[in-house]
């Protein structure tokens, strides 16, 4: 595998050349719609095509993030988009729906797909299949161990991306529904409200940020990441500003390139002025010893600078704080302190400052110097308050603004031009400007003149590549009519990549889809249960029982007349995953031939193995024809539709030909996560479920299928 890549988030064109300034080898980007940051600025369809040219001139890649669930209704617009991008042609997609994945592969083909970590690739299994199903990348889960990540990078024979810095949510990716269910703004599909960083009662009277997760930081230890064999480092951060990223993309160059140590490097306090949560390695060396929630404080606070002495008054009545600085300050940077009651910091912009000794006004002090500064009187500080400072121009100096000049990058696309000059016409590509055409003075530079003429290709998407000139009666050929020359064959290639586009185009838009086998027959209702859970009385016929690797045959329930079906765990652990295979081969010798895949490596597992009688969860998340069809070819005979679904879109899936049962009544996981909350949440209820903690609501909610659907009564998600 090749060098290990560094991978930087662009909200926007400046923040993307701030990126490539500062080392990046590549960045990732949304455009207006179908990303999963719909709240960046992101990029237009324009604005890609230039960064393409900028990003290809200096040897740097471009991933567009197409990671957003779609719903039947919007297909089509996504296919329209895809056409674009695939006239762009940017280095990848990154995707979460498999319907996309789907349409790309057959009629947008040159477009490289990336799994994104929406897809909750967690293990070798996981990984193997969706390099099945065409992904040359795979961005794995952020819960893995580096022990997790060796494993998995050593057999799987694609390429791995990794996250090693920046915000963490707090529900596996791909798994979290409290924003759709609760805020109608779903993180599936871009708009996430950020549920996990809000306030909750804790029950005893006071408020905490129970799921307010700590910010990824792996600093040196990206390092083994590289010896592990990842392909792609990745910073999270399409949100932030082009500060952020830049400084923390110069943060891992350097440990790249092993100059974190030398004179001028941006140091882990320099990133602290620039954003700054409290941080933590997750999972990365194994269970933490440390909590990896910041139940308390939210946001921005800065580096450690020192403590407050005193706060003193002159003959004015100014209030001036007192400290000894441990780092160089001046004018205008930003200090900050923590709010007492845990809510956000306070802070102020430095507008005078003075040496504590001198009294003098100074516009910069070394670090190591006492210093005060003037504070206004509302400000509360008491002796031994930490101070922070939070903004920092001496690091903003580190990051001039990036310089860019259209006319500094060329087309991406070589063109072959080949010139013929005769007496009466000359001919470029097929194209012909007729005339008279008459021998040359000095046909000596004649060649140089053609190539300067189609060499002002300008705006246009293409560059010239080679130049072969045919003139054996050494003739003049006038510079205004190879400028038309020009300009006719930059007209002639548009027109056929338009019409090739529009073919395609017309080709994806007219996609027809059907079941790859015959689908299964739907019972009318449906009981789903976890192993362990009482079976309550009803007219069932059929009941799911979900199992994981501890399971025995022997512990199954008596489900009466009802026909009996395994379901697999949504999350298995690469170490636990050979146990979970030697479980389904237990079962499947006692009998049990009806089984439940919820991901697409207990789908691969169980297609592997020989089943054939197999449904597909919601967790799978098959939102429209497309992505049923993709999932029917890997051999899924009836759906459960997703809880995100909205009427109209669950009415489509009822009556797409698929096999789709509807959901009726469920404890609907908000958050599926292996991080216990750092303190209760009034009005939830948090459970332990196997490896993972269920965060749901008290009271099951009831939805209402369409009329005549298959329902399915699930109580797996119930609280113990």
């Amino acid at each position: 595998m090749g060098q290990t890549e560094l991978l930087s988030p662009a909200g926007d064109f400046e923040t993307a050349l701030a990126a490539f300034d500062a080392g990046a080898d590549a960045v990732y980007l949304g455009l207006t719609d179908f990303s999963a940051r719909a709240f960046a600025k992101n990029f237009t369809i324009e604005d890609l095509d230039r960064l393409m040219r900028v990003a290809h001139a200096r040897g740097k890649k471009v991933y567009v993030t197409f990671n957003t669930l779609i719903d039947e209704s919007d297909i089509d617009e996504a296919v329209r988009r895809l056409a674009a991008l695939d006239a762009v042609r940017p280095d990848a997609l990154i995707v979460q729906d498999l319907g996309v994945a789907r349409l790309c592969r057959t009629y947008f083909p040159g477009l490289a797909l990336h799994a994104s970590t929406q897809l909750v690739a967690h293990n070798l299994e996981g990984v193997l299949a969706l390099k099945e199903l065409g992904f040359v990348r795979v961005v794995l889960a952020r819960e893995l161990s580096l022990a997790e990540v060796q494993s998995i990078a050593k057999r799987c024979g694609v390429e791995l991306e990794v996250f090693i810095h920046g915000a963490l949510c707090y529900s596996l990716s791909g798994l979290c529904l409290f924003s759709a269910m609760e805020k109608s703004r779903s993180g599936n599909r871009g708009t996430c409200a950020y549920c996990c960083r809000g306030a909750y009662d804790d029950g005893a009277g006071g408020r905490a940020l129970p799921f307010s997760m700590k910010d990824l930081r792996l600093g040196a230890d990206v390092l083994k990441l590289v010896e592990a064999g990842v392909a792609s480092l990745k910073i999270e951060g399409r949100m932030k500003s082009a500060l952020y990223v830049a400084s923390v993309t110069k943060f891992y160059r350097q440990f790249l390139d092993g100059t974190s140590a030398a004179k001028g490097a941006v140091r882990q306090a320099d990133l602290e002025t620039v954003f700054s949560r409290r941080t933590t390695e997750l999972y990365f060396h194994g269970a933490p010893a440390e909590r990896v929630i910041d139940p308390v404080s939210l946001g921005h606070l800065g580096t450690p600078i020192g403590t407050v002495k005193r706060v003193t008054r002159d003959r004015e009545g100014n209030a001036w704080l007192r400290f000894h600085t441990a780092r160089a300050l001046e004018r205008h940077d930003g200090l900050q302190f923590a709010a007492k009651d845990g809510g956000k910091p306070v802070g102020l912009g430095i507008t005078r400052m003075r040496r504590a000794i001198s009294r003098e006004n100074v516009f910069e002090v070394p670090a190591g110097s006492d210093v005060e500064i003037l504070v206004p009187d509302e400000l509360a500080l008491t002796p031994g308050e930490t101070v922070y400072c939070s903004m920092s121009n001496a690091v903003k100096r580190m990051f001039p603004a990036p310089v860019y000049r259209p006319s500094d990058y060329t087309g991406r696309v070589p063109v072959d031009v080949e010139v013929t000059i005769t007496p009466g016409a000359i001919r470029a590509n097929g194209v012909e400007v007729k005339g008279s055409f008459t021998p040359a003075k000095s046909p000596e530079k004649t060649f140089a003149a053609v190539e300067k003429a189609f060499s002002k290709l300008g705006e246009t998407d293409y560059r010239l590549g080679r130049l072969t000139v045919r003139d054996p009666d050494r003739l003049f050929a006038p510079m205004s009519v190879l400028n038309d020359l020009r300009r006719d064959l930059v007209e002639q290639l548009d027109d056929a990549r338009a019409r090739a586009r529009q073919e395609t185009l017309a080709r994806a838009l007219a996609d027809t889809v059907e079941p790859s086998a015959a689908p299964a027959a739907v019972p009318s209702r449906v009981l789903k249960i976890r192993l362990g859970q009482p079976l309550p009385q009803g007219d069932w016929e059929e009941v799911v029982v979900r199992i994981d690797e501890t399971a025995d045959p022997a512990d199954l329930p008596d489900v009466g007349a009802a026909s009996l079906r395994l379901a697999l765990p949504v999350y298995t652990p690469e170490p636990a995953f050979n146990r979970l295979r030697a479980a389904v081969k237990r079962f499947l010798r006692a009998g049990c031939d009806r089984w439940e895949a919820s991901d697409l490596a207990t789908l691969r597992l169980l297609t592997h193995a020989g089943v054939t009688d197999v449904t597909g969860d919601w967790t799978l998340y098959a939102f429209n024809a497309s992505a049923l069809a993709s999932l029917s070819a890997l051999g899924v005979r009836r759906f459960v539709a997703s809880p995100e679904n909205g009427r109209d879109n669950l009415a489509f899936l009822a009556e797409s030909g698929f096999a789709v049962e509807c959901l009726a009544q469920q404890a609907t996981p908000l958050f599926i996560s292996l991080t216990e909350p750092a303190a209760p949440a009034e009005g939830l209820a948090v459970f332990r479920l196997g490896r993972l903690w269920v965060t749901t609501k008290n009271v099951p909610r009831t939805f209402a299928p369409p009329p005549g659907a298959p329902v399915r009564i699930d109580l797996s998600w119930n609280p113990a």
